[in-house]
């Protein structure tokens, strides 16, 4: 079963953005809370850093969704700015992301567009250390994005907000994205076979080679550390970087070879 991490930015002491007497900490709880509630409905799991008006940590709401394996997290925000209001939406992702959270990301600005809102596009931000300046994509591990639905001191952009429409919009690109079975990333779940009965290690090819690829790329859409191979029967140095990647994150030695701990490890992973 799919987790989805739905966090509200902001909240308690922190009001965010805050414009014509509205505050974007109120903003970013009510979409939050719409989005959480119809992923519930269809039988996801989703975890949420506040469901009220209180402070939040960036650390443990990271450490949460870390620790509960989310599949992918959407954290929700609204703009502001200096000036002649600017308008529409924008969303960032990790500069570490292969391609699922920016998928998301261009499904949720494609659909917000739908509802009259420009599509200001997907972004990263870096900080002087070249890391992500956001701490909730800089510390998470799975595929997530910071959505920026709207300028508050727009009047134009929050007159065509709708929390139901906005939030159903959101959730949709959540569901066609990760899918409820199989654990997301634009497909269905994959099946590993029985192990092969014997390790298999760097310059090998064949087909159980190619089945592990296949659901290391999986994993790899709750794990972007991993990276996305080409499913191609063929052990690589990429193939090997992934597999002792992979090994590290389940506590396994990281040795590169596909042993039956490690395939059973993928096994279970493929799964969920």
């Amino acid at each position: 079963m799919a987790t989805i991490a739905v966090y509200a930015g902001h909240g308690g002491s922190d009001s965010g953005a805050t414009a014509n007497g509205l505050r974007e900490k109120d903003f970013n709880l009510s979409v939050s809370n719409a989005v959480s509630s119809l992923l519930r409905g269809w039988g996801y799991t989703v975890i949420n850093n506040r469901t009220t008006d209180v402070n939040r940590s960036i650390t443990q709401d990271a450490n949460l969704a870390n620790e509960q394996r989310a599949n992918a997290l959407v954290e929700i925000h609204f703009n502001s700015n200096e000036g002649t209001p600017a308008t529409g939406s924008e969303a960032f992702v990790s500069i570490r992301d292969n391609g699922p959270a920016r998928n998301l990301a261009s499904s949720m600005l494609t659909r917000l567009a739908a509802l009259g809102f420009r599509n200001r596009g997907v972004f990263t931000s870096v900080n002087a250390n070249g890391q992500d300046t956001f701490g909730i994509l800089r510390l998470t591990q799975m595929p997530a994005v910071l959505l920026e639905v709207a300028f508050l001191n727009n009047p134009q952009d929050m007159a065509r907000f709708n929390v139901n429409t906005v939030s159903n919009a959101i959730a949709e690109s959540i569901r066609q994205a990760f899918p409820l079975s199989g654990g997301g990333g634009g497909g269905g779940s994959v099946t590993m076979p029985a192990y092969p009965g014997i390790v298999l290690r760097q310059g090998m090819r064949g087909e159980s080679v190619r089945q592990f690829q296949r659901c290391l790329n999986r994993v790899a859409t709750r794990e972007i550390a991993l990276g996305q191979l080409v499913e191609d029967g063929s052990f690589g140095p990429a193939t090997f970087c992934a597999v002792t990647t992979f090994q590290r994150l389940q506590r396994l030695n990281p040795d590169g070879a596909v042993g039956p701990l490690t395939w059973a490890a993928l096994t279970r992973e493929c799964a969920r």
